[in-house]
């Protein structure tokens, strides 16, 4: 212990010596903000990654609705009820799926694509399922002589990202046909 020391005839009681607390605050205060920037930089990094699968995702289920799109265009051609696209003639199946870019715009060469459901619910990916509700009031469904009526045609494809994320739809769409055709 130090002796006391005399300022202007007065003693004063020596004060105990510190011993570094100061830098061992500073080494504390130092070890805490970086612990908490490294856990934020964490927290930033694994946000990235999810954002990254949720892109994915999103470009899957955009080529299921681009298979939907070209589903309905393929229902739109078809002549009667009974009629079934051949898979791949009339729309793509597993084995030969259709891409919806150009490979040159996606960094893997891959690029999000579509094709027919290969294990839909119904008896083809793309199937009649019946008649709509016949029109009795208010609407005129005859053209040329022949009465049409709605009718509602099953779609089952699933879209795919370029890492292999996939996503199935199933849509009831309808088309008008004559009735008794």
């Amino acid at each position: 212990m130090e002796k006391p020391t005399r300022v202007l005839g007065v003693a004063r009681p020596a004060r105990p010596r510190q011993a570094g607390m100061a830098l061992m605050l500073t080494i504390l205060l130092l070890i805490t903000v970086s612990a908490l920037a490294l856990s934020t930089m964490q927290t930033a990094a694994s946000d990235g990654v999810v954002a990254g699968f949720q892109n994915q995702e999103a470009m899957a289920f955009y080529a299921a609705e681009a298979a939907i799109a070209e589903a309905r265009n393929v229902v739109r051609q078809m002549g009667e009820r009974s009629q079934v696209p051949s898979y791949p003639a009339d729309f793509p199946n597993q084995a030969n799926p259709q891409a919806i870019s150009d490979n040159a715009e996606f960094v893997t060469g891959t690029q999000p694509r579509f094709y027919a459901d290969p294990n839909p619910p119904a008896p083809a990916p793309i199937a009649y399922v019946g008649e709509g509700k016949q029109c009795t009031e208010g609407c005129n469904m005859t053209l040329g002589g022949a009465k049409y009526n709605h009718t509602k045609w099953q779609i089952n494809v699933v879209g795919e990202s370029p890492s292999g994320d996939q996503k199935r739809l199933e849509v009831v769409a309808t088309r008008l046909l004559a009735v008794g055709y």
